[in-house]
């Protein structure tokens, strides 16, 4: 059909696409075919300048991990899945889809659907294979005691990101003294806080309490509801402030956040999935993320269409993503020893501010236009 398509003049071709659309919203051929004819590029001279001068060779790889909690937070997103019995990796199976990855660097994130990573009985050799190709990022209650688990000999390719939870609030003492081994043997330990309505009033003390033992602190937005209302929207200006979601100097990607989840149906929207970011399950299968587990032969060679209607990753749109980009690059190249990539020649006489306000502004218009392109605002699935 599509070959037939492309004989007849581009605006008949649009208009064929959309009636076919409407016949079937979740038609991502289709969807993928409109959006690409009209698609119209906007003016984004700062990321040109950065992918065309800084070409960067990156994966992001999201390992599937099953075990169960050891907290029961109130507000835990993941409510009723965290009590998964154990689930073991395939270990070699695991390492054989591994290095089918030909990326420069790649970096290893951990998917725990609500258990604590750090209680599965493989955990140390998981994290010790992992990090002998790259840096790994994890979440952690870090409430077990680190020198049962961690590998010091890549203590220094390990991020770990640790909320402080209620339980965690009760042995405090504890919490700090395993962050400052964590920090004392090379990790990147980084102090989170979901700021739960009910807990907004104690981030005060936990920022100055930790920032006295040099442990980095960031309260982070609770999602969800709360005495009737939905968060993070119900937010006050005040809250917000308390929070740092008001702080204009924010990551150009965290600035995008809020815009992009107007709408979150990617479908037939090329994106890296499978592509240079990927999902491996427990027994080494290589699928494209956690909403498409399609088994695939390996990476694909290209970014594809979407194919889920509802997406929760972060953006990994081929035109609009945070893994390609200088950002992401530098932030984990020093893990692997790797060097920096610089600014191009071009950009450097602006403030990191100036660039990362000219990203933001690029974000936007990018993410807008592909949302017209592909008719997402005006043809909606079901």
């Amino acid at each position: 059909m599509w070959k037939a398509l492309e004989a007849i003049p581009r605006k008949l071709q649009i208009r064929s696409l959309k009636r076919e659309l409407r016949a079937d919203p979740s038609n991502a051929g289709a969807r993928a075919k409109l959006g690409a004819l009209q698609y119209a590029s906007p003016q984004t001279p700062v990321t040109d300048q950065i992918r065309a001068q800084v070409p960067v060779r990156v994966a992001e790889v999201i390992i599937e991990v099953r075990n169960p909690c050891n907290y029961r937070c109130s507000y835990c997103v993941a409510a009723g899945m965290n009590n998964e019995p154990v689930k073991y990796f395939d270990l070699p199976a695991l390492e054989k889809s591994i290095r089918l990855i030909k990326s420069k660097l790649i970096v290893f994130s951990l998917e725990c659907c609500g258990g604590e990573p750090t209680v599965h009985p493989q955990f140390p050799e998981l994290v010790r294979l992992l990090a002998s190709f790259g840096p790994v990022s994890f979440p952690s209650n870090n409430s077990q005691n680190p020198q049962r688990w961690l590998p010091h000999e890549y203590a220094k390719r390990l991020a770990i990101r640790s909320a402080i939870h209620p339980e965690a609030e009760a042995k405090f003492e504890r919490y700090v003294a395993n962050a400052r081994y964590l920090n004392g043997a090379g990790c990147k330990f980084d102090a989170l806080f979901v700021a739960h309505p009910d807990r907004i009033a104690k981030i005060q003390f936990y920022r100055e309490r930790l920032k006295a033992e040099g442990i980095t602190f960031t309260p982070v937005s609770f999602i969800g509801e709360h005495n009737g209302k939905r968060y993070p929207n119900a937010y006050t200006k005040e809250e917000r402030e308390q929070i740092g979601l008001e702080e204009e100097s924010r990551y150009w990607y965290h600035r995008l956040e809020p815009h992009a989840t107007r709408i979150r149906n990617f479908r037939g929207i090329p994106c890296l999935a499978g592509h240079k970011n990927m999902f491996l399950g427990r027994d080494g299968s290589v699928m494209r993320c956690i909403y498409d587990r399609r088994k695939l032969d390996g990476p694909l060679a290209k970014p594809e269409p979407c194919s889920v209607k509802s997406c929760g990753c972060g953006l990994m749109l081929e035109r609009l993503n945070s893994t390609e980009t200088l950002d992401f690059y530098n932030s984990w190249a020093g893990f692997a020893d790797l060097p920096l990539a610089s600014l191009p020649d071009s950009l450097r006489a602006l403030t990191w501010d100036g660039v990362n306000d000219g990203l933001f502004v690029e974000g936007v218009a990018i993410y807008d236009e592909l949302m017209r392109a592909y008719a997402k605002d005006e043809i909606s699935e079901p």
